[in-house]
C-alpha cells in the first residue's frame, strides 16, 4: 500500500487546524505532482501540457483520511500507488537535500544570457545547430530534467506554504511511502525557500536555427512581456516564442502569418536543467 502524509506545525495551523485555502492547495498540489509522477510511470516521460485520459483518473486516485492531530496531519493512501509514490520522493529528495545544503546554481540573469547567445549567433551564423538535430537526439538528460520539473512544480509551492513571513515558526513534513520506508523530508521557512527557488531556476539553452510559422503575436503589456505562438516546422507543434522586449516584436512584425514561414535563431527556455524538446518554449534571438 502507498501512502502519503502532509503534517502541517506551527503557526501555520490553529488549534490543530489549518485554513481551508491552505487544505485545499496541499490536496490539489498533492494531486497534480501524482499525476504527472503517473505519467512518468507510465510513458517514461512527462510532455508540456499533457493530461490523464479518463481512464487513468482511477490510477491516481488516493483516498483522503480524516485529518489527524499533531499540528494537523493529512492522510492518503492507494493500494496500487508505490511506483508512483516512489517517483514523486526520489525526484523531491534530490532537490530537498540541495535545498538543505544550500546548493545553488549561479546563473547570469536573462537579459545577460541573451545578450551572450546573440553575440554568439552572430559570429557564427548558419554554423549554428538546427533543431532538427536536437530533435532528433532526444537528450534523456533535458527529457527527464523537464519530466522531473513537472512534480517539482507542484511539491514546490505546497511547501513553500510555510515561507510567508507571518508564518516564522512553521514547518511542513512529507512523508512519503511506496514500496520502502523512506525518511521524512522536514521543511522550515529557510528550506521550503531553498527548495522552490532551485525548483523553479530558468536559464538559456544553447542557439539553434529554427523554422517556424508565427501563427499570433502578442505585443504585452506592463506586466507581460511581448510572446508569439509558432508553429515549430522541426517538431510539428505550436510553441510558445518568447521575444523579451519591443525590438523582438518589430523584427517579427512582418513574417507574421505567412505560411511558409520564416528562420529564425532561438534557445530553449529550460527548467530546472530541463526542456521539452517537443513543446517547449522557446526565446528568440534574431531573424536570420
Amino acid at each position: 500500500m502507498a501512502t502519503f502524509s502532509v503534517h502541517f506545525d506551527g503557526d501555520i495551523t490553529k488549534n490543530h487546524h489549518v485554513s481551508v485555502r491552505v487544505l485545499g492547495n496541499t490536496y490539489t498540489r498533492m494531486q497534480a505532482a501524482i499525476d504527472r509522477a503517473f505519467l512518468m510511470e507510465k510513458h517514461g516521460r512527462v510532455v508540456k501540457y499533457e493530461r490523464l485520459s479518463r481512464e487513468e483518473y482511477e490510477e491516481t486516485d488516493f483516498i483522503a483520511q480524516y485529518p489527524r492531530e499533531g499540528g494537523i496531519i493529512l492522510d492518503a493512501f492507494k493500494e496500487s500507488g508505490n511506483r508512483i509514490i516512489d517517483r514523486i520522493y526520489s525526484t523531491t529528495n534530490y532537490i530537498y537535500e540541495r535545498a538543505v545544503r544550500g546548493a545553488f546554481e549561479e546563473h547570469q540573469n536573462i537579459a545577460q544570457q541573451l545578450a551572450s547567445r546573440r553575440d554568439y549567433v552572430n559570429r557564427v551564423g548558419q554554423r549554428t545547430p538546427p533543431y532538427e538535430q536536437y530533435f532528433n537526439e532526444r537528450s534523456a538528460e533535458w527529457r527527464d530534467a523537464y519530466s522531473n520539473r513537472s512534480i517539482l512544480k507542484e511539491i514546490a509551492p505546497l511547501v513553500n506554504q510555510v515561507s510567508r513571513h507571518d508564518l516564522e515558526n512553521s514547518t511542513v513534513e512529507l512523508v512519503l511511502i511506496g514500496s520502502r520506508t523512506n525518511l521524512p523530508l522536514h521543511f522550515d521557512r529557510s528550506i521550503a525557500r531553498n527548495f522552490h527557488r532551485i525548483s523553479a531556476d530558468k536559464e538559456l539553452g544553447p542557439p539553434m536555427r529554427a523554422h517556424v510559422w508565427i501563427r499570433s503575436l502578442d505585443i504585452g503589456g506592463k506586466t507581460i512581456k511581448p510572446n508569439a505562438k509558432v508553429y515549430n516546422f522541426a517538431s510539428g507543434k505550436e510553441v510558445v516564442l518568447h521575444l523579451f522586449d519591443q525590438a523582438g516584436f518589430d523584427a517579427l512584425h512582418p513574417y507574421h502569418g505567412i505560411e511558409t514561414g520564416v528562420e529564425i535563431y532561438a534557445c530553449p527556455i529550460m527548467e530546472a536543467g530541463g526542456f521539452d524538446i517537443e513543446g517547449g518554449d522557446l526565446m528568440f534571438l534574431r531573424v536570420i
